[in-house]
């Protein structure tokens, strides 16, 4: 069992590796035929292609995965997954707990994975999982061995242990698909296409088959919760972590109000395993919300170019914290405008008033002025102490460059600087992150309720303002993929629902 507590919920996940996959295989299956909805996050090994080597002799106008067009941005990002692969799998499953709704029991579970094709590293992607704690080490011992794309069994190989954790790891995602129910991501195209390589089959040649095989393979819908986010709250930052904690707020403000909240109970993994380092990165209010002390640019977009050598706080519970003391402050600085306008308004019409009685009696004019002085005080520069949190926001390249100088403040104190003792490798795992893409998703469903279908089958596309549909076009078919894949797991299916030999014997004794 591992555990990652960064904020207010300490996550417990189930680690699974080559080690124990096939012990844990039937528990995990279980759990996905019990979810409501299921939320997934992967990472993997590259998410452009970058300075490639003349070697490859590549086409670079097929690997530009931010075309405007959705079909070349598609077969960009299929050329990706097919020469790159998966590295982690984060899978959270919420169940019923109770009858009132919000009520869910929660299972994590982190997928270590290890491609068997050969396939490329992007080093900004492999970067990025090295500084953020991601063990590549572990990851080439332990990581459940696969292979991607052939369908409909996967290459058979000498090594038995091989085939059957690319089995049973396969196993795991068309257990998704049979499923039926919700499936959560968050900004997660790239997630599905990754996964519907790795586990599904080779990809479609067309965009259009490949959104109508995931129209089909998932009938409870695709739910993003990027596009819920932008779309509900179009001002405020969308990206995971941000969203996590302000979604952990909004609960606990309805809780305090006695309105329906999450009740969420993260269940005991199904294994019990060394505990990864705890985060706590809770920082103490600062009296006065200027100069900013956290990194604006983390708040906005989840990511700062200076990385964790910033000078200035990138947790996002203490930029929460100071967002709402600041919207406090704004709120007051208006109220008080506000009554200092209606102040000066009403003394107006009282010395209009007096100035044309006095007018009507002396039958001359006398002047008034009127002057309007500031009711807010100019607020005083503070300092905060500075923490990382440490969640990546998105999964994007990280460019880190070395922050400017910055002087010594009036007084010749030192500039702010990251304590010693605070971990700037925070382990980030795609079983977190999975389950905080559940924990906003199951947010947004006890806050907006019907409205919740407005978002069914809408994928986020980055640099486009429309989402992507995920349903069949009227010329659109489902791919030579999909049909011999489901073929495949109904076979299954049916085969495992089938008494054995024995318990029929045992059956019919009984009787």
């Amino acid at each position: 069992m591992a555990n990652n507590n960064i904020g207010t919920t300490s996550a417990t996940y189930t680690d699974v590796t080559r080690t124990n996959i096939r012990t844990l295989s039937k528990g995990i299956s279980a759990q996905i035929a019990k979810a409501k909805f299921i939320a997934i996050d992967t990472e993997f090994t590259g998410l452009v292609i970058s300075n490639a080597s003349r070697v490859f002799n590549l086409k670079t106008t097929e690997w530009v995965t931010r075309a405007i067009d959705m079909r070349e941005k598609y077969r960009a990002m299929s050329n990706i997954a097919k020469t790159h692969a998966l590295v982690a799998m984060g899978l959270s499953t919420f169940s019923t707990r109770h009858t009132r709704p919000g009520s869910y029991n929660v299972h994590n579970f982190n997928f270590l994975l290890q491609s068997q094709n050969s396939h490329l590293i992007n080093p900004s992607s492999i970067s990025f999982l090295a500084e953020t704690g991601f063990d590549l080490g572990r990851q080439a011992t332990k990581g459940i061995r696969y292979f991607s794309g052939p369908n409909p069994k996967p290459v058979e190989v000498k090594t038995a242990s091989i085939n059957e954790e690319g089995l049973l790891i396969r196993k795991v995602f068309l257990d998704i698909v049979r499923a039926g129910v919700p499936l959560v991501i968050h900004n997660g195209l790239f997630d599905l296409v990754y996964l519907y390589q790795s586990f599904f089959g080779p990809l479609p040649d067309t965009y259009e088959s490949f959104v109508f095989d995931l129209s089909e393979m998932f009938p409870g819908g695709i739910y993003d919760t990027k596009i819920i986010a932008e779309k509900e709250t179009p001002q405020s930052a969308s990206y995971l972590a941000y969203l996590f904690h302000k979604s952990e707020r909004l609960q606990k403000q309805r809780l305090d109000r006695g309105e329906p909240a999450l009740a969420i109970k993260l269940k005991d993994s199904l294994v019990r395993g060394s505990s990864e380092p705890k985060v706590c990165c809770r920082q103490l209010l600062p009296d006065h919300p200027s100069p900013k002390p956290y990194c604006e640019s983390f708040a906005q977009r989840g990511n700062c170019r200076y990385g964790s050598q910033c000078f200035r706080s990138h947790d996002i519970n203490f930029i929460l914290d100071c967002q709402e003391k600041e919207a406090a402050a704004e709120e007051e600085e208006n109220s008080g405008t506000r009554i200092v306008e209606a102040s000066v308004e009403s003394n107006t019409r009282d010395k209009k008033r007096k100035r044309d009685d006095e007018m009507d009696a002396a039958g001359s004019d006398s002047p008034y002025k009127i002057s309007r002085t500031d009711t807010v005080d100019d607020l005083q520069k503070t300092v905060a102490t500075v923490a990382i949190d440490g969640l990546a926001a998105e999964k994007q390249d990280v460019t880190v460059s070395t922050p400017p100088e910055e002087s010594k403040e009036a007084n010749g104190s030192d500039p702010l600087r990251l304590p010693d003792e605070l971990p700037l490798n925070m382990y980030h795992t795609a079983a977190y992150d999975a389950f905080m893409t559940g924990y906003i998703f199951a947010s947004y469903r006890l806050v907006l309720e019907d409205k919740m279908s407005d978002y069914k089958n809408k994928v986020y596309i980055m640099g486009s303002d429309n989402p992507l549909l995920i349903q069949a076009g009227l010329y659109a078919r489902t791919s030579v993929t999909y049909h011999q894949t489901m073929r495949l797991m109904n076979a299954a299916t049916a085969e495992a629902a089938e008494p054995s030999a024995a318990d029929a014997d045992h059956q019919q004794t009984t009787a």
